[in-house]
């Protein structure tokens, strides 16, 4: 069905219309059913994939010129989920109150800041940023794609999230708090916003600018990002606001002992970004535990797992190193690690209609890179986002 569909495509664009595109290379890593494609070639128009597999089956139009990557492997960029480096770090955590939803880290995106370009030379075209995890609500997050000059050209949603730390830092907010009160507070401030929400749909309540982005979160449309690390914090997370309130909640470290909550997560659905902590010793195994691992343990049942950096707690431009790391550390599995930057992360941030994966009718973001993307030998040659050239490595690796 799928080739199909992109016979169809390749035939509805006119030769007068926007010139069509296409790259070959040895290795195609759709992150997608169609897997790992050999000497596979992706074809593209007007920043949307046409069609991506083998050469032989695509009915491509008369003359088309195919650039040829030679011994290349060309992915998806990779999506971080868990970025603060695209805007200013300054405006990080502006923790008026204990929970802030009337924050939005729009306001301060930075398209094309140094940090940013060293990300997208490590292979990240798009990111969720968000705001800190100073406070329990830090506010709203914007998820961005790392090349273009204005903030129309690299906003994709606003808001991309509600960034929600459940514990972890914001203990340290003003006369300092305890998990009871900031509970109380978050789960208070979720109900006010949703029940405004339901309000407004029913011609209830009149229009609210603060509370307006909860309609995301009632209909399902907006995440919240959530900053939720060891057992009994990630369980409160899974509980209150994915079964208790009915949120699109995805848990953004689950280090830790966090993992053990695996079985709830998947019972209720809840992605799994981990990271930046890539391994913790489990006294109760009397272990050194990779966290990626552990969580890893559920993914056959049906859990969907990825990696963060938590930049610039890691540097933006490794996080195919967190996922490599989940690897070397016991998620051995590197094709579904790799998968976990890329469609894994976009399901998780609601994008994945768009992103994450080279499919017909997707957003053209890819990167070529020297080797298999997890093997720390291997580096960005070419990255493109919306079919645009954005980066090109003319002297070698950049970092």
């Amino acid at each position: 069905m799928m080739l199909l569909s992109a016979f169809l495509a390749l035939s509805a664009f006119p030769q007068a219309e926007e010139p069509i595109h296409a790259l070959r290379a040895a290795k195609v890593f759709t992150s997608a059913d169609a897997g790992v494609v050999n000497n596979g070639i992706v074809v593209w128009q007007e920043g949307r994939i046409l069609f991506v597999g083998r050469e032989e089956d695509a009915d491509l139009p008369e003359g088309l010129e195919i650039r040829d990557l030679g011994d290349l492997w060309l992915a998806p960029g990779l999506v971080e989920p868990h970025c603060h480096v695209a805007g200013s770090l300054r405006d990080l955590n502006d923790t008026v109150y204990l929970a802030n939803p009337g924050m939005n880290s729009l306001n301060v995106v930075e398209p094309g800041n140094p940090l940013v370009k060293d990300g997208l030379a490590g292979g990240v075209t798009s990111a969720l940023l968000i705001p800190g995890s100073g406070s329990n609500m830090g506010g709203w997050g914007t998820f961005v794609k790392f090349a273009g000059e204005t903030i129309e050209d690299v906003v994709v949603r606003s808001p991309g999230s509600l960034k929600i730390a459940q514990a972890g830092n914001p203990e340290r907010w003003g006369f300092g708090v305890g998990r009871m009160m900031m509970n109380w507070n978050t789960r208070h401030t979720l109900q006010r916003g949703l029940t405004w929400a339901r309000h407004w749909k029913a011609g209830k309540s009149d229009w609210e600018p603060m509370l307006a982005p909860f309609l995301g979160l009632l209909e399902r449309t907006i995440p919240p990002s959530v900053h939720t690390q060891i057992y009994q914090v990630v369980l409160m997370t899974i509980t209150m606001q994915v079964r208790d309130l009915g949120l699109a909640s995805f848990i953004d470290h689950g280090t830790f002992d966090g993992y053990k909550t695996g079985p709830m997560a998947v019972e209720y659905n809840v992605p799994v970004m981990n990271g930046p902590r890539q391994f913790w010793y489990d006294r109760s195994r009397a272990r050194f535990q990779g966290n990626g691992a552990g969580w890893a343990e559920y993914v056959p049942e049906g859990l969907v797992l990825g990696y963060n950096t938590d930049s610039p707690v890691v540097p933006q431009e490794e996080l195919s190193y967190q996922a490599a790391m989940g690897v070397r550390l016991g998620h051995d599995d590197p094709a579904a690690a790799l998968k976990g930057i890329t469609a894994n992360a976009a399901f998780a941030l609601k994008v994945d209609d768009r992103l994450g994966s080279l499919q017909t009718g997707m957003e053209a973001d890819f990167v070529a890179w020297t080797g298999f993307p997890l093997d720390p030998r291997s580096s960005v040659v070419h990255a493109w986002i919306n079919g645009e050239l954005a980066y090109e490595a003319k002297e070698g690796r950049r970092f």
